[in-house]
Protein backbone atom coordinates (compact mmCIF):
# COMPACT_ATOMS: atom_id res chain seq x y z
CA UNK A 1 0.00 0.00 0.00
CA UNK A 2 3.08 2.16 0.73
CA UNK A 3 4.20 1.73 -2.79
CA UNK A 4 0.83 2.59 -4.24
CA UNK A 5 0.52 5.77 -2.49
CA UNK A 6 4.01 6.93 -3.66
CA UNK A 7 2.86 6.14 -7.06
CA UNK A 8 -0.19 7.81 -6.50
CA UNK A 9 1.79 11.00 -4.95
CA UNK A 10 4.72 10.81 -7.98
CA UNK A 11 1.90 10.42 -10.68
CA UNK A 12 -0.15 13.71 -8.68
CA UNK A 13 3.26 15.72 -8.82
CA UNK A 14 3.71 14.80 -12.83
CA UNK A 15 0.23 16.05 -13.52
CA UNK A 16 0.49 19.21 -11.68
CA UNK A 17 3.89 19.68 -13.50
CA UNK A 18 2.15 18.98 -16.68
CA UNK A 19 -0.66 21.56 -16.17
CA UNK A 20 1.87 24.14 -15.48
CA UNK A 21 3.55 23.57 -18.48
CA UNK A 22 1.45 26.11 -20.84
CA UNK A 23 1.82 28.76 -17.65
CA UNK A 24 5.58 28.59 -18.10
CA UNK A 25 5.98 28.19 -21.85
CA UNK A 26 3.48 31.54 -22.30
CA UNK A 27 5.73 33.10 -19.86
CA UNK A 28 8.83 32.33 -21.26
CA UNK A 29 7.17 33.27 -24.65
CA UNK A 30 6.13 36.67 -22.73
CA UNK A 31 10.44 37.47 -21.77
CA UNK A 32 11.26 36.74 -25.20
CA UNK A 33 9.20 39.30 -26.90
CA UNK A 34 10.34 41.79 -24.73
CA UNK A 35 13.62 41.75 -25.95
CA UNK A 36 15.07 42.62 -29.82
CA UNK A 37 14.82 39.36 -31.62
CA UNK A 38 12.33 39.73 -33.94
CA UNK A 39 10.58 36.98 -36.50
CA UNK A 40 12.72 37.37 -39.22
CA UNK A 41 15.97 36.74 -36.89
CA UNK A 42 14.12 33.50 -35.76
CA UNK A 43 13.59 32.80 -39.20
CA UNK A 44 16.96 33.17 -40.54
CA UNK A 45 18.55 31.44 -37.73
CA UNK A 46 16.28 28.01 -37.75
CA UNK A 47 16.39 28.21 -41.71
CA UNK A 48 13.20 27.21 -42.13
CA UNK A 49 10.02 29.59 -43.11
CA UNK A 50 6.51 28.08 -41.78
CA UNK A 51 3.70 29.22 -44.45
CA UNK A 52 0.28 28.15 -43.68
CA UNK A 53 -2.22 28.01 -46.61
CA UNK A 54 -5.47 26.26 -47.01
CA UNK A 55 -4.81 24.01 -49.89
CA UNK A 56 -8.88 23.90 -51.38
CA UNK A 57 -8.55 26.74 -53.83
CA UNK A 58 -7.47 25.84 -56.94
CA UNK A 59 -5.35 27.37 -59.09
CA UNK A 60 -3.97 29.37 -55.84
CA UNK A 61 -3.31 26.32 -53.80
CA UNK A 62 -4.33 23.02 -54.03
CA UNK A 63 -3.00 19.16 -53.55
CA UNK A 64 -1.59 17.42 -56.50
CA UNK A 65 -2.84 13.55 -55.47
CA UNK A 66 0.31 12.48 -57.27
CA UNK A 67 2.84 13.57 -54.90
CA UNK A 68 3.30 13.57 -50.96
CA UNK A 69 5.18 15.37 -48.23
CA UNK A 70 5.53 19.15 -48.60
CA UNK A 71 5.91 17.86 -52.63
CA UNK A 72 1.76 17.66 -52.39
CA UNK A 73 0.91 21.46 -52.36
CA UNK A 74 1.00 23.16 -55.57
CA UNK A 75 -0.43 27.00 -57.23
CA UNK A 76 0.50 29.86 -57.85
CA UNK A 77 0.64 30.79 -53.89
CA UNK A 78 2.97 28.19 -53.55
CA UNK A 79 5.17 28.95 -55.91
CA UNK A 80 5.22 32.58 -54.64
CA UNK A 81 5.79 31.04 -50.93
CA UNK A 82 8.84 29.18 -52.56
CA UNK A 83 10.47 32.03 -54.04
CA UNK A 84 10.21 34.13 -50.67
CA UNK A 85 11.69 31.80 -49.02
CA UNK A 86 14.56 31.06 -51.72
CA UNK A 87 15.15 35.18 -51.55
CA UNK A 88 15.60 35.10 -47.04
CA UNK A 89 17.76 32.13 -47.76
CA UNK A 90 15.74 29.32 -46.41
CA UNK A 91 13.99 26.23 -46.37
CA UNK A 92 10.12 25.86 -46.90
CA UNK A 93 7.65 24.19 -44.93
CA UNK A 94 4.50 24.37 -45.94
CA UNK A 95 1.60 23.42 -43.13
CA UNK A 96 -1.72 22.68 -44.46
CA UNK A 97 -5.21 23.13 -42.49
CA UNK A 98 -8.76 24.76 -43.47
CA UNK A 99 -9.02 28.91 -43.67
CA UNK A 100 -9.75 29.62 -40.16
CA UNK A 101 -7.31 27.54 -38.72
CA UNK A 102 -4.49 29.52 -41.03
CA UNK A 103 -5.59 32.61 -39.25
CA UNK A 104 -6.03 31.29 -36.00
CA UNK A 105 -2.22 29.73 -36.48
CA UNK A 106 -0.58 32.97 -37.08
CA UNK A 107 -1.99 34.78 -34.54
CA UNK A 108 -0.54 32.26 -32.12
CA UNK A 109 2.29 32.34 -33.76
CA UNK A 110 2.71 28.62 -35.40
CA UNK A 111 3.39 29.86 -38.34
CA UNK A 112 5.54 32.72 -39.87
CA UNK A 113 3.20 33.96 -42.87
CA UNK A 114 -0.46 33.19 -44.34
CA UNK A 115 -0.40 32.64 -47.85
CA UNK A 116 -3.58 31.37 -48.79
CA UNK A 117 -5.56 34.47 -50.90
CA UNK A 118 -5.82 36.42 -48.25
CA UNK A 119 -7.30 39.89 -49.44
CA UNK A 120 -7.43 43.37 -47.31
CA UNK A 121 -9.84 44.02 -44.70
CA UNK A 122 -9.86 46.49 -42.11
CA UNK A 123 -10.52 44.21 -39.41
CA UNK A 124 -8.19 41.67 -40.60
CA UNK A 125 -5.55 44.78 -41.11
CA UNK A 126 -6.24 45.33 -37.14
CA UNK A 127 -5.07 41.56 -36.15
CA UNK A 128 -2.14 40.76 -38.50
CA UNK A 129 0.71 42.48 -40.26
CA UNK A 130 -0.58 42.66 -44.39
CA UNK A 131 1.68 42.83 -46.96
CA UNK A 132 1.43 44.76 -50.36
CA UNK A 133 -0.72 43.41 -52.69
CA UNK A 134 0.52 41.28 -55.02
CA UNK A 135 -1.81 39.91 -58.42
CA UNK A 136 -3.31 43.78 -58.70
CA UNK A 137 -4.08 43.72 -62.41
CA UNK A 138 -8.32 44.08 -62.04
CA UNK A 139 -8.87 42.91 -65.60
CA UNK A 140 -7.22 40.01 -65.26
CA UNK A 141 -9.12 36.85 -65.06
CA UNK A 142 -6.92 35.77 -61.85
CA UNK A 143 -8.11 38.45 -59.62
CA UNK A 144 -11.97 38.57 -60.53
CA UNK A 145 -14.86 37.93 -58.11
CA UNK A 146 -18.22 36.63 -58.55
CA UNK A 147 -21.22 34.26 -57.79
CA UNK A 148 -21.33 30.46 -58.48
CA UNK A 149 -24.95 29.25 -59.16
CA UNK A 150 -27.29 26.66 -59.88
CA UNK A 151 -27.22 26.04 -64.34
CA UNK A 152 -31.44 26.14 -63.76
CA UNK A 153 -31.43 29.86 -61.94
CA UNK A 154 -28.99 30.89 -64.74
CA UNK A 155 -31.83 33.55 -66.14
CA UNK A 156 -33.41 33.80 -62.93
CA UNK A 157 -29.53 35.42 -61.12
CA UNK A 158 -27.83 37.55 -64.04
CA UNK A 159 -27.13 40.57 -61.61
CA UNK A 160 -26.18 41.12 -58.15
CA UNK A 161 -29.59 42.48 -57.98
CA UNK A 162 -31.23 39.48 -58.83
CA UNK A 163 -29.38 38.02 -55.41
CA UNK A 164 -31.31 40.28 -52.86
CA UNK A 165 -32.45 38.83 -50.18
CA UNK A 166 -31.36 34.98 -51.37
CA UNK A 167 -29.19 33.02 -49.68
CA UNK A 168 -25.28 33.65 -50.19
CA UNK A 169 -22.62 31.26 -49.13
CA UNK A 170 -19.23 33.11 -48.35
CA UNK A 171 -16.16 31.97 -47.04
CA UNK A 172 -16.23 33.35 -43.65
CA UNK A 173 -13.48 36.26 -43.42
CA UNK A 174 -13.12 36.54 -47.05
CA UNK A 175 -13.22 39.41 -49.53
CA UNK A 176 -16.09 37.67 -51.15
CA UNK A 177 -17.92 37.97 -48.01
CA UNK A 178 -17.00 41.51 -47.77
CA UNK A 179 -18.07 41.84 -51.19
CA UNK A 180 -21.54 40.11 -50.50
CA UNK A 181 -21.95 43.01 -47.47
CA UNK A 182 -21.19 45.71 -49.44
CA UNK A 183 -22.58 45.10 -52.87
CA UNK A 184 -25.71 42.94 -51.94
CA UNK A 185 -28.82 43.93 -50.85
CA UNK A 186 -30.23 42.44 -47.45
CA UNK A 187 -28.04 39.48 -48.19
CA UNK A 188 -28.87 36.07 -46.11
CA UNK A 189 -25.35 35.15 -45.45
CA UNK A 190 -24.41 31.77 -44.91
CA UNK A 191 -20.48 31.70 -43.68
CA UNK A 192 -18.64 28.64 -44.63
CA UNK A 193 -15.27 26.44 -44.17
CA UNK A 194 -14.27 26.33 -47.77
CA UNK A 195 -16.03 26.93 -51.23
CA UNK A 196 -16.62 22.76 -51.12
CA UNK A 197 -18.87 23.33 -48.46
CA UNK A 198 -20.59 25.68 -50.68
CA UNK A 199 -20.83 24.22 -53.55
CA UNK A 200 -21.99 20.88 -51.54
CA UNK A 201 -25.02 23.36 -50.15
CA UNK A 202 -25.75 24.91 -53.34
CA UNK A 203 -26.31 21.52 -55.08
CA UNK A 204 -28.43 20.51 -52.07
CA UNK A 205 -30.13 23.55 -52.31
CA UNK A 206 -29.41 24.86 -48.66
CA UNK A 207 -27.95 28.11 -50.20
CA UNK A 208 -29.01 29.88 -53.68
CA UNK A 209 -25.30 31.03 -54.55
CA UNK A 210 -21.69 31.22 -53.87
CA UNK A 211 -19.78 34.37 -53.81
CA UNK A 212 -15.91 32.55 -54.92
CA UNK A 213 -13.23 33.96 -56.82
CA UNK A 214 -13.76 33.67 -60.84
CA UNK A 215 -11.14 31.47 -61.73
CA UNK A 216 -12.54 28.72 -59.03
CA UNK A 217 -16.53 29.21 -59.93
CA UNK A 218 -15.08 29.06 -63.19
CA UNK A 219 -13.44 25.59 -62.99
CA UNK A 220 -16.16 24.16 -60.64
CA UNK A 221 -19.00 25.03 -63.59
CA UNK A 222 -17.00 23.39 -66.09
CA UNK A 223 -16.53 19.80 -63.90
CA UNK A 224 -20.50 20.38 -63.34
CA UNK A 225 -22.79 20.70 -65.44
CA UNK A 226 -25.55 22.06 -62.87
CA UNK A 227 -23.63 24.85 -61.99
CA UNK A 228 -22.77 27.74 -63.57
CA UNK A 229 -21.19 31.29 -63.31
CA UNK A 230 -23.47 34.52 -62.92
CA UNK A 231 -22.64 37.16 -65.89
CA UNK A 232 -22.44 39.91 -63.68
CA UNK A 233 -18.94 40.03 -61.24
CA UNK A 234 -17.88 41.97 -58.21
CA UNK A 235 -16.63 45.33 -58.40
CA UNK A 236 -13.26 45.17 -57.05
CA UNK A 237 -12.89 47.65 -54.49
CA UNK A 238 -9.81 50.12 -55.02
CA UNK A 239 -9.51 49.52 -50.95
CA UNK A 240 -9.46 45.51 -51.01
CA UNK A 241 -7.70 45.07 -54.47
CA UNK A 242 -4.39 42.49 -54.53
CA UNK A 243 -3.72 39.84 -52.82
CA UNK A 244 -2.24 39.98 -49.53
CA UNK A 245 0.15 37.86 -47.39
CA UNK A 246 -0.14 37.91 -43.24
CA UNK A 247 2.43 37.99 -40.61
CA UNK A 248 1.84 38.13 -36.95
CA UNK A 249 0.85 41.44 -35.55
CA UNK A 250 3.60 43.82 -34.82
CA UNK A 251 6.65 41.88 -37.08
CA UNK A 252 7.29 45.01 -39.16
CA UNK A 253 10.70 43.74 -40.01
CA UNK A 254 9.19 40.51 -41.14
CA UNK A 255 6.64 42.27 -43.27
CA UNK A 256 9.20 44.50 -44.45
CA UNK A 257 10.85 41.91 -46.08
CA UNK A 258 8.51 40.60 -47.31
CA UNK A 259 6.80 43.69 -49.22
CA UNK A 260 10.22 44.08 -50.52
CA UNK A 261 10.21 40.66 -52.26
CA UNK A 262 6.65 41.57 -53.35
CA UNK A 263 7.93 44.73 -55.52
CA UNK A 264 10.04 42.87 -57.01
CA UNK A 265 7.52 39.90 -57.82
CA UNK A 266 5.32 42.63 -59.04
CA UNK A 267 7.83 44.19 -61.56
CA UNK A 268 9.07 41.00 -63.04
CA UNK A 269 5.65 39.76 -63.64
CA UNK A 270 5.95 36.77 -61.86
CA UNK A 271 2.73 35.96 -59.97
CA UNK A 272 1.03 36.34 -63.39
CA UNK A 273 2.98 33.14 -65.06
CA UNK A 274 2.99 30.98 -61.86
CA UNK A 275 -1.10 31.40 -61.93
CA UNK A 276 -1.02 30.27 -65.65
CA UNK A 277 1.12 27.37 -64.93
CA UNK A 278 -0.64 26.31 -61.93
CA UNK A 279 -4.43 26.50 -63.98
CA UNK A 280 -2.52 24.54 -67.01
CA UNK A 281 -1.32 22.20 -64.02
CA UNK A 282 -4.71 21.92 -62.73
CA UNK A 283 -6.33 21.22 -65.36
CA UNK A 284 -4.17 18.15 -66.50
CA UNK A 285 -4.71 16.54 -63.26
CA UNK A 286 -7.56 13.85 -62.81
CA UNK A 287 -10.93 14.72 -64.17
CA UNK A 288 -14.34 13.09 -64.04
CA UNK A 289 -15.92 12.54 -67.33
CA UNK A 290 -18.51 10.01 -66.19
CA UNK A 291 -22.34 12.23 -66.30
CA UNK A 292 -24.09 9.43 -64.04
CA UNK A 293 -23.94 10.07 -59.96
CA UNK A 294 -22.97 6.25 -59.89
CA UNK A 295 -20.31 6.31 -62.86
CA UNK A 296 -18.69 9.72 -61.38
CA UNK A 297 -18.62 7.42 -58.32
CA UNK A 298 -17.22 4.83 -60.45
CA UNK A 299 -14.24 7.09 -61.81
CA UNK A 300 -13.55 8.75 -58.24
CA UNK A 301 -12.85 5.29 -56.90
CA UNK A 302 -10.14 4.37 -59.80
CA UNK A 303 -8.62 7.23 -59.46
CA UNK A 304 -7.88 7.74 -55.84
CA UNK A 305 -7.75 4.33 -54.67
CA UNK A 306 -4.17 4.67 -53.38
CA UNK A 307 -5.08 8.00 -51.33
CA UNK A 308 -8.72 6.60 -50.32
CA UNK A 309 -6.56 3.24 -48.83
CA UNK A 310 -3.87 5.48 -47.02
CA UNK A 311 -6.44 7.30 -45.68
CA UNK A 312 -8.14 4.28 -44.53
CA UNK A 313 -4.98 2.99 -42.67
CA UNK A 314 -4.27 6.08 -41.02
CA UNK A 315 -7.28 6.42 -39.27
CA UNK A 316 -7.20 3.07 -38.40
CA UNK A 317 -3.91 3.06 -37.32
CA UNK A 318 -4.84 6.65 -35.42
CA UNK A 319 -8.28 4.39 -33.39
CA UNK A 320 -5.55 1.81 -32.44
CA UNK A 321 -2.83 3.73 -31.36
CA UNK A 322 -5.87 6.22 -29.33
CA UNK A 323 -7.53 3.29 -27.67
CA UNK A 324 -4.27 1.06 -26.45
CA UNK A 325 -2.17 4.07 -25.19
CA UNK A 326 -5.97 5.31 -23.69
CA UNK A 327 -6.27 2.16 -22.39
CA UNK A 328 -3.16 2.39 -20.14
CA UNK A 329 -3.61 5.67 -19.25
CA UNK A 330 -7.33 5.11 -18.49
CA UNK A 331 -7.02 2.20 -16.23
CA UNK A 332 -4.10 4.24 -14.35
CA UNK A 333 -6.69 7.26 -13.54
CA UNK A 334 -9.51 4.55 -12.71
CA UNK A 335 -7.13 2.65 -9.92
CA UNK A 336 -6.12 6.62 -8.73
CA UNK A 337 -10.12 7.08 -8.24
CA UNK A 338 -10.98 3.90 -6.45
CA UNK A 339 -7.98 4.71 -3.85
CA UNK A 340 -8.57 6.28 -0.62
CA UNK A 341 -6.46 9.50 -0.84
CA UNK A 342 -8.73 11.86 -1.46
CA UNK A 343 -6.10 14.50 -2.88
CA UNK A 344 -5.79 12.36 -5.63
CA UNK A 345 -8.10 11.02 -6.30
CA UNK A 346 -9.93 14.64 -6.54
CA UNK A 347 -7.29 15.46 -8.86
CA UNK A 348 -8.04 12.40 -11.08
CA UNK A 349 -11.76 13.27 -10.81
CA UNK A 350 -11.03 16.77 -12.19
CA UNK A 351 -8.93 15.48 -14.87
CA UNK A 352 -11.39 12.85 -15.88
CA UNK A 353 -14.74 15.60 -15.70
CA UNK A 354 -12.58 18.20 -17.08
CA UNK A 355 -11.77 16.31 -20.37
CA UNK A 356 -15.21 14.32 -20.67
CA UNK A 357 -16.70 17.91 -20.27
CA UNK A 358 -14.98 19.85 -23.46
CA UNK A 359 -15.38 19.07 -26.74
CA UNK A 360 -12.65 17.09 -28.81
CA UNK A 361 -11.96 19.70 -31.38
CA UNK A 362 -11.26 21.96 -28.67
CA UNK A 363 -8.74 19.62 -27.02
CA UNK A 364 -7.17 19.06 -30.65
CA UNK A 365 -6.55 22.90 -30.75
CA UNK A 366 -4.98 23.34 -27.26
CA UNK A 367 -2.74 20.46 -27.60
CA UNK A 368 -1.57 21.44 -30.84
CA UNK A 369 -1.16 25.03 -29.71
CA UNK A 370 0.42 24.25 -26.51
CA UNK A 371 2.55 21.99 -28.00
CA UNK A 372 3.64 23.82 -30.81
CA UNK A 373 4.68 26.59 -28.23
CA UNK A 374 6.83 24.13 -26.15
CA UNK A 375 8.70 22.79 -29.23
CA UNK A 376 8.92 26.28 -31.18
CA UNK A 377 7.17 24.99 -33.66
CA UNK A 378 9.08 21.79 -34.01
CA UNK A 379 6.63 19.58 -32.57
CA UNK A 380 4.88 17.31 -35.71
CA UNK A 381 1.21 18.14 -36.08
CA UNK A 382 0.24 14.37 -36.27
CA UNK A 383 2.21 14.08 -32.95
CA UNK A 384 -0.03 16.52 -31.11
CA UNK A 385 -3.14 15.17 -32.41
CA UNK A 386 -2.23 11.97 -31.22
CA UNK A 387 -1.85 12.80 -27.86
CA UNK A 388 -4.68 14.65 -27.74
CA UNK A 389 -6.97 11.67 -28.69
CA UNK A 390 -5.12 9.72 -26.38
CA UNK A 391 -6.36 12.33 -23.63
CA UNK A 392 -9.50 12.36 -24.48
CA UNK A 393 -9.94 8.99 -24.87
CA UNK A 394 -8.31 7.69 -21.86
CA UNK A 395 -11.15 9.70 -19.58
CA UNK A 396 -14.10 7.77 -21.16
CA UNK A 397 -11.79 4.82 -20.80
CA UNK A 398 -11.12 5.47 -16.63
CA UNK A 399 -14.72 5.64 -16.35
CA UNK A 400 -15.11 2.07 -18.20
CA UNK A 401 -12.91 0.62 -16.57
CA UNK A 402 -13.72 2.25 -13.16
CA UNK A 403 -17.30 1.23 -13.70
CA UNK A 404 -16.13 -2.54 -14.74
CA UNK A 405 -14.25 -2.98 -11.74
CA UNK A 406 -16.85 -1.93 -8.93
CA UNK A 407 -19.43 -4.20 -10.86
CA UNK A 408 -17.36 -7.31 -9.42
CA UNK A 409 -19.41 -8.07 -6.51
CA UNK A 410 -17.77 -7.29 -3.73
CA UNK A 411 -18.46 -10.46 -2.23
CA UNK A 412 -15.15 -11.52 -3.87
CA UNK A 413 -13.35 -9.52 -2.09
CA UNK A 414 -14.40 -10.14 0.97
CA UNK A 415 -13.80 -13.69 0.40
CA UNK A 416 -10.21 -13.29 -0.96
CA UNK A 417 -9.65 -11.82 2.21
CA UNK A 418 -11.11 -14.59 4.09
CA UNK A 419 -8.97 -16.60 2.22
CA UNK A 420 -5.82 -14.28 4.04
CA UNK A 421 -5.07 -12.89 0.39
CA UNK A 422 -3.27 -9.88 0.00
CA UNK A 423 -5.21 -6.74 -1.53
CA UNK A 424 -2.40 -6.92 -5.01
CA UNK A 425 -3.23 -10.71 -5.15
CA UNK A 426 -7.38 -10.07 -4.60
CA UNK A 427 -7.14 -7.39 -7.68
CA UNK A 428 -4.92 -9.08 -9.86
CA UNK A 429 -6.20 -12.64 -9.59
CA UNK A 430 -9.77 -12.22 -8.40
CA UNK A 431 -11.23 -8.85 -9.58
CA UNK A 432 -9.58 -7.67 -12.45
CA UNK A 433 -9.64 -10.97 -14.52
CA UNK A 434 -14.08 -10.21 -13.98
CA UNK A 435 -13.81 -7.00 -14.83
CA UNK A 436 -12.22 -6.96 -18.07
CA UNK A 437 -14.73 -9.65 -19.12
CA UNK A 438 -17.17 -7.05 -17.96
CA UNK A 439 -15.63 -3.89 -19.93
CA UNK A 440 -14.16 -5.73 -23.20
CA UNK A 441 -17.17 -4.89 -25.21
CA UNK A 442 -17.27 -1.25 -23.78
CA UNK A 443 -13.49 -0.86 -24.97
CA UNK A 444 -14.89 -2.24 -28.13
CA UNK A 445 -17.46 0.30 -28.45
CA UNK A 446 -14.58 2.98 -27.18
CA UNK A 447 -13.02 1.74 -30.48
CA UNK A 448 -15.82 2.32 -32.80
CA UNK A 449 -16.59 5.43 -31.83
CA UNK A 450 -12.96 6.53 -32.05
CA UNK A 451 -12.32 5.51 -35.39
CA UNK A 452 -15.55 8.58 -36.22
CA UNK A 453 -13.93 11.02 -33.89
CA UNK A 454 -10.32 11.08 -35.34
CA UNK A 455 -12.34 12.88 -38.50
CA UNK A 456 -12.02 16.15 -36.50
CA UNK A 457 -8.21 15.42 -36.99
CA UNK A 458 -9.45 16.75 -40.73
CA UNK A 459 -9.10 20.49 -39.40
CA UNK A 460 -5.20 20.09 -39.58
CA UNK A 461 -4.54 18.24 -42.93
CA UNK A 462 -2.64 15.05 -41.11
CA UNK A 463 -3.80 12.33 -43.71
CA UNK A 464 -6.73 10.56 -42.72
CA UNK A 465 -10.17 9.86 -44.65
CA UNK A 466 -11.60 13.37 -44.43
CA UNK A 467 -8.25 14.86 -45.23
CA UNK A 468 -8.44 12.93 -48.61
CA UNK A 469 -12.21 13.89 -48.76
CA UNK A 470 -10.92 17.62 -49.24
CA UNK A 471 -7.87 16.02 -51.37
CA UNK A 472 -10.57 14.64 -53.94
CA UNK A 473 -12.87 17.53 -54.07
CA UNK A 474 -9.92 20.24 -54.92
CA UNK A 475 -8.86 17.95 -57.85
CA UNK A 476 -12.52 17.05 -59.47
CA UNK A 477 -14.32 19.70 -58.48
CA UNK A 478 -16.88 17.32 -57.09
CA UNK A 479 -18.87 17.77 -53.94
CA UNK A 480 -21.25 15.51 -53.09
CA UNK A 481 -19.50 12.32 -54.15
CA UNK A 482 -16.43 12.29 -52.66
CA UNK A 483 -18.58 12.53 -49.33
CA UNK A 484 -20.47 9.34 -50.16
CA UNK A 485 -17.64 7.36 -50.53
CA UNK A 486 -15.48 8.31 -47.80
CA UNK A 487 -18.94 7.62 -45.67
CA UNK A 488 -19.58 4.34 -47.19
CA UNK A 489 -15.82 3.17 -46.61
CA UNK A 490 -16.73 5.05 -42.78
CA UNK A 491 -19.96 2.91 -42.49
CA UNK A 492 -18.14 -0.47 -43.60
CA UNK A 493 -15.58 -0.32 -40.97
CA UNK A 494 -17.56 0.87 -38.51
CA UNK A 495 -20.58 -1.65 -39.25
CA UNK A 496 -17.72 -4.77 -39.34
CA UNK A 497 -16.31 -3.45 -36.33
CA UNK A 498 -19.30 -3.16 -34.33
CA UNK A 499 -20.35 -6.54 -35.52
CA UNK A 500 -17.02 -7.78 -33.81
CA UNK A 501 -18.09 -6.58 -30.43
CA UNK A 502 -21.59 -8.29 -30.31
CA UNK A 503 -19.50 -11.28 -31.82
CA UNK A 504 -17.15 -10.56 -28.49
CA UNK A 505 -20.03 -10.16 -26.28
CA UNK A 506 -21.81 -13.18 -27.42
CA UNK A 507 -18.86 -14.97 -26.89
CA UNK A 508 -18.12 -14.06 -23.24
CA UNK A 509 -21.77 -14.79 -22.27
CA UNK A 510 -21.24 -18.18 -23.06
CA UNK A 511 -19.02 -18.96 -20.42
CA UNK A 512 -21.36 -16.77 -17.60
Amino acid sequence: MKQIKKLLICLTAVLLAFASLPIIAFAQEGEESDGERSLLDEIKERGVLIVGTSPDFPPNEFIDSTKTGQDQYVGSDIELAKYIAQRMGVDLRIEASNFDTVLANLSTGQIDLAITGLAYTPARAQSMELSIGYNMDEDSEASAQGVLIRAEDADKYRTLEDLRGVKIAAQSGSIQEQYVKDQISDPQLQSITTIDDGVALLKNGSVDAVATSMPTGIQYAQNNSDLATMEEEFDISADYAGTRIGAPLGEKELIEEVNIILEDVNEQGLYEQWYEEAIELNNNMTSITATSFLGTLVQIVQSFWPQLLQGLLITLGLAAITVFFGTLVGALFALIKLSKNKLVQAVCTAYVELIRGTPLLLQLWLFITVFSTLSGGDMPMLVSVIIALVVNSSAYVAEIIRSGIQSVDKGQREAAKSLGMSNRNTMTKIILPQAVKNILPALGNEFVMMVKETSLASTFFIGELMTVNTVIKSATYKSIEPLVIVGLIYFIVTFTLSKGVKYMERRLSVSD
